[in-house]
């Protein structure tokens, strides 16, 4: 693990595990998730061999979530393995789909033919309809911030957040200098459920992503071929 030097000191990184939550209700029904979105069976099964694999690769100084249902619960199985308080972070949340929450995609498909689409070939540019609607841009602006401020919080320590599918790859586009508008374009970074990514982050400098998208503590039990939905 490298250091930085800022004001004299020897600052270590933080090395933050960023995982998705598992399989939720949504999810199964290919739904637009909605805030209160549980997981399903098969999704606290997912939490809890995640929660065995961070066990394992330990140990982890804090663990953050987004406040959203699915995320929480998924936090919960981690927390009460690794005996970490889950802290809600506002931050994590998924980008917010506004009127489309709660919205089947078949549903949307047959109102407005083409509409998601359009907006993911256009790299999620535009706000989302809704007063709540968000654009990636908005995500970027708020994953990266939280990214910086937890580097910063947990200089030379670990740190599990829990997070969502389109937030986390937005984060991770940026981590990785890619542009997160193209790579929301081409989906490249979908991201399956409870896939873990490791990003090294220097406060206020530097950072790397270490791993990206790793589902091996679901072999050989695969989940639902949930990843390539919206999260």
């Amino acid at each position: 693990m490298s250091a930085i030097v800022a004001d004299g000191h020897h600052l270590a990184p933080a090395v933050l595990y960023l995982v998705r939550h598992g399989e939720s209700t949504g999810n199964a029904e290919r739904r637009f998730n909605a805030y209160d979105t549980p997981l399903t069976p098969a999704g606290l099964a997912q939490a809890q061999r995640l929660a065995e694999r961070l066990a394992a690769e330990g140990p982890f100084h804090a663990l953050y979530t987004s406040d959203l249902t699915r995320t929480m619960q998924t936090a919960a199985v981690i927390g009460a393995r690794l005996g970490l308080q889950p802290v809600p972070l506002a931050a994590l949340r998924e980008l917010d789909t506004g009127d489309w929450k709660g919205t089947r995609y078949a549903d949307l498909e047959a109102r407005d033919p083409g509409a998601l689409q359009r907006w993911i070939a256009a790299g999620g540019v535009e706000r989302l309809p809704g007063a709540a609607g968000e654009s990636v841009c908005d995500v970027r602006a708020r994953v990266t911030a939280c990214l910086e401020e937890l580097a910063a919080r947990h200089a030379g320590e670990r740190v599990i957040a829990v997070s969502h599918g389109w937030a986390l790859g937005i984060l991770l586009a940026c981590v990785q200098g890619l542009d997160p508008h193209e790579t929301f374009r081409t989906q490249q970074l979908r991201l399956g459920n409870t896939a873990v990514s490791v990003v090294e982050a220097h406060p206020g400098g530097p950072r790397r992503c270490l791993l990206l998208g790793c589902t091996a503590h679901l072999d050989p039990a695969p989940s639902r071929p949930s990843a390539a939905s919206p999260p």
